[in-house]
């Protein structure tokens, strides 16, 4: 650490409350002791032989923390019924979790969530077809970037409904580069038996996951996060990469047939100094 020499205080003078003061406002003036000098100068978890490779751990945990969107009752997403030439109607909010995230250069953000669900359906309702043996819901990370904005997909990630091309025809979703903080759940398990034809499976409640990394490229505050889902998708493969389009599901009886139930959701981050 800094030598710091004083003689603005000698033996024998008498001591006051400004006097020491005084003296104390002219250490820290000149070395401020705040988290990061304090973490520069001081033994930290790298200067200790962590890695028999190079000595230290590389990486070291700045602020973490877990949340819970769904605690208590159900949300239920219907699946969407617009037509496929048109964007998908809004996806869903699971849940908010205003906490304010400050990171630095080259901090590393992780984030994980998990959550709990089922699906329903039939095989009498489009869009099902045997031949749809991927359609899927989505669910993916959203971060809010100022205090009085609006949440927007994490860098990286799309909101599913973009434009793509499929088969020379235009049709809305996402491609595979855009879906950085995606995770994708099957909606039902689709089979041909002998004798009874083509059918399909709806499991019951099961786990879904997914997990998000990002490493700033400037100081940043996050002011919030949250989880958003939307459905029926299916993988495709648009012009030059793969990716995912939405599907249109019908209506029986003026009631949605396919949806999904999530009874829990879970959201955790990690904020991650680099060494």
């Amino acid at each position: 650490m800094s030598v710091i020499k004083n003689t603005g205080i000698k033996r024998s003078d008498k001591l006051t409350s400004t006097a020491l003061n005084a003296e104390f406002t002219a250490v820290n003036t000149a070395f401020t002791m705040d988290d990061d000098n304090f973490r520069t100068e001081a033994i930290d978890q790298p200067a200790f032989n962590t890695n028999p490779n190079h000595g230290k751990s590389g990486i070291i945990l700045k602020d973490a923390n877990t949340y819970s969107s769904i605690n208590s009752g159900t949300i239920t997403v219907n699946a969407n019924t617009n037509a496929e030439t048109v964007a998908p109607q809004a996806a869903t909010e699971v849940g908010n979790q205003t906490v304010t995230i400050v990171a630095k250069q080259n901090d590393i953000l992780r984030v994980y969530w998990q959550y709990d669900f089922n699906t329903t359906g039939n095989a009498a309702t489009d869009p099902y077809s045997n031949s749809k043996v991927g359609w899927c819901w989505a669910m993916w990370l959203e971060w809010k970037t100022s205090s009085g904005g609006s949440y927007t997909p994490v860098t990286g990630q799309g909101d599913l409904d973009n434009a793509i091309t499929v088969s020379s025809a235009t049709r809305y979703g996402e491609l595979t580069s855009s879906m950085k903080a995606t995770s994708l759940d099957y909606h039902a398990i689709n089979y041909t038996l002998a004798g009874v034809g083509d059918n399909c499976n709806f499991p019951g409640r099961r786990m879904g996951y997914g997990q998000y990394y990002f490493k700033f490229t400037g100081d940043t505050t996050l002011y919030g996060l949250r989880l958003m889902v939307r459905g029926l998708y299916e993988p495709v493969y648009a012009t030059s990469s793969n990716g995912i389009k939405s599907l249109q599901a019908a209506l029986s009886g003026g009631s949605n047939v396919h949806t999904m139930v999530i009874y829990r959701a879970d959201l955790s981050f990690l904020l991650m100094r680099n060494e």
